[in-house]
């Protein structure tokens, strides 16, 4: 690095000088030496930080780096040992390694720097035992998650790869699940991303698909196809340079609804949809950028209401924080996915409609439970879709049935992997230096690095940094929660009768995470209702030829609901007290029902 270059980089000329000093220091003693970690996260991980080209770099100026040998890799050892890399299973001669995904913690090398996507400032509980064993080894993390620029924007990501790679995954599967709805489209076509061994190869699929498409190849009983793309940073930018390769109209927000209805087959309609058009200040008044980063919980957003009820497939690429609002909550999603109105479309047995009109949703954040909340798990490279049935909660591998096709790869951008490593190479290279003098261990306010690395820093010295010690209030909150739904989980209701006044009470119970047993003499009525309800277990009774068994069964639940004739309920009430077990019954109160409410009050008068 030239020093006109520190000088523009760095603002305060005393600051670039003793930058400048510590750098001399590490030609003249021992040269700064960084290692290139083998990935062993998944078998389709590929990618790495740096490629051969960066390697090259680094090494004319004076650093020494270190490759783990790795098959697996898309740039072969050679490609790395041509550019200067020294091909070495051991690391320990390294300061600072540098990897992708998570370190296993056998793996941790104590006293070391560290610079990964640890996936931890969430608290996420699969990765509270990696960072523990990093603040136990005195391990320094740099997270590249939290490199970012004055503005708070992220400066160091494969965010464009995991937009252009989930782009064309969700085209793929959109072919495939509307063929399962019975509609061969142009999108049958275009393959999974990581079967194209360049972005340009996929985007000439989509191009080809584009063009059947102009010619008016999209059946005409599926209506329009409408894409929103939740958010506009480098992932949605990455997911719509694929999108234009197909015959694309963009409308606003606001006029989406009428594309939805009224627009053309021959081309696909596209919106992206920031921040300023779906959330809203909870106590009236104009979006605030600022004021929504400091204090999200004062703001609701309006995106299943405005945007989502005239989406065809959703891509999702926006940042969520444990305290933002979500975009479509498991509720909302049962809404959306009510029958669609357009009696206008063509129709017949052979060329029927859509259910309904949202179609997929391609979560790239990748984000269990958060701005998607029905989105329950991530998908996998070999398995990438599965279909999210909203009315009974649950999720299957396949693309046939009813509900939203979801794919959600928690690395998507490894499906490209040389493109997304020279990418991200050229991102985190210029912060290679400011890494290296973390390396160096000094505390880090003696650390003459930006402020753009320091910040990044999440454990130093067997400690979390200020910056990042809410995460420890947030794993016992999270502890917290996981307490009480484990709690909830544990409780058991006995639901008698089945009819059509119990659907809605199993589904209330059994969102709240509720064991629910529905007791009816009718096979039919509890059946379909175990199969709609998850947690459900449906039992044949007779209440009138024998209530023994009635009785162990309110003797093994907690409460007791009875939906049965009101003539039942006095009996029900009985076993009920002797139990010592809490009854609800939606029936009017008869003298015999008061007369047994005294006599509750009496056993348990609290």
């Amino acid at each position: 690095m030239t020093l006109s270059s520190l000088l523009r980089r760095y603002s305060s000329p005393v600051f670039s000088t003793k930058r400048l000093v510590s750098m001399s220091q590490y030609g003249s003693s021992k040269k700064p030496t960084l290692a290139i970690r083998r990935e062993d996260n998944s078998v389709w991980e590929r990618r790495a930080p740096l490629s051969p080209g960066d390697v090259r770099h680094l090494v004319k100026q004076n650093i020494d780096v270190i490759l783990q040998p790795s098959n697996r890799r898309s740039y072969s050892m050679e490609e790395y040992r041509q550019a200067g890399a020294k091909i070495d299973e051991d690391l320990s001669a390294a300061s600072l390694v540098l990897g992708v995904k998570q370190v296993p913690i056998d793996l941790l090398m104590p006293d070391k720097t560290y610079a990964f996507f640890s996936h931890t400032i969430k608290a996420q509980e699969a990765n509270m035992s990696l960072l523990d064993a990093i603040l136990e080894k005195n391990v320094r993390l740099i997270d590249y998650e939290k490199i970012c620029d004055e503005k708070g924007l992220r400066t160091v990501a494969f965010g464009k790869y995991a937009g252009v790679a989930g782009m064309i995954n969700i085209l793929h599967g959109l072919g495939l699940r509307l063929l399962a709805l019975g509609h061969h489209t142009p999108f049958m076509y275009v393959g999974p991303t990581h079967n194209y061994r360049t972005s340009e190869l996929a985007r000439q699929a989509i191009r080809e698909a584009g063009y059947q498409i102009s010619l008016g190849m999209l059946p005409q009983s599926i209506g329009p196809l409408t894409f929103v793309f939740a958010g506009a940073g480098n992932v949605s930018q990455g997911a719509q340079e694929v999108f234009r390769e197909l015959p694309v109209e963009f409308v606003d927000p606001q006029h989406l609804s009428k594309v939805a209805e009224r627009g053309a087959t021959n081309k696909v309609y596209g919106c992206v949809v920031d921040m300023e058009d779906h959330l809203v200040r909870k106590n009236g008044g104009p979006f605030n950028f600022q004021e929504f980063q400091a204090h999200p919980e004062r703001y609701a957003s309006n995106f299943s209401r405005l945007i989502a009820p005239y989406a065809s497939v959703i891509i999702n690429g926006i940042y969520y924080a444990p305290n933002d609002p979500r975009l479509i909550s498991i509720p909302n999603c049962k809404e959306l996915l009510q029958p669609s109105n357009m009696p206008w479309l063509p129709s017949s047995p052979g060329c029927p409609r859509l259910p309904h009109r949202l179609l997929a949703l391609c979560d790239i954040s990748a984000d269990p439970g958060g701005a998607m909340e029905f989105m329950q798990s991530c998908t996998t490279i070999d398995h990438p879709f599965i279909l999210y049935d909203a009315e009974s909660n649950t999720s299957k591998e396949s693309f046939s049935g009813p509900g939203i096709l979801i794919c959600s790869i928690d690395n998507m951008p490894a499906q490209l992997p040389q493109e997304s490593t020279n990418y991200f190479g050229s991102l985190l290279r210029p912060y290679v230096d400011d890494m290296l003098a973390l390396a160096e261990m000094k505390p880090l306010e003696q650390t003459l690095c930006s402020q753009d690395a320091k910040n990044a820093v999440i454990a130093s010295h067997g400690k979390l940094t200020p910056n990042f010690e809410y995460i420890a209030d947030l794993r016992a909150e999270n502890r917290a929660k996981h307490s009480k739904r484990l709690e909830s989980s544990m409780k058991k209701v006995l639901v008698l009768g089945a009819g059509y006044v119990s659907a809605p009470c199993v589904q209330y119970l059994t969102d709240e995470g509720v064991a629910v047993t529905v007791a009816s003499a009718l096979q039919h009525e509890v059946d379909a209702l175990a199969s709609r309800f998850q947690n459900t277990t449906p039992v044949l009774m007779d209440m009138k030829k024998d209530m023994e068994p009635i009785e162990k069964m309110i003797a093994d639940h907690d409460l007791t609901i009875s939906l049965l004739p009101y003539a039942f309920h006095p009996q029900i009430a009985e076993m009920c007290i002797k139990h010592k077990r809490d009854m609800v019954t939606a029936s009017y109160l008869s003298p015999q029902m008061s007369e047994l409410h005294r006599a509750s009050v009496y056993f348990n008068p609290y």
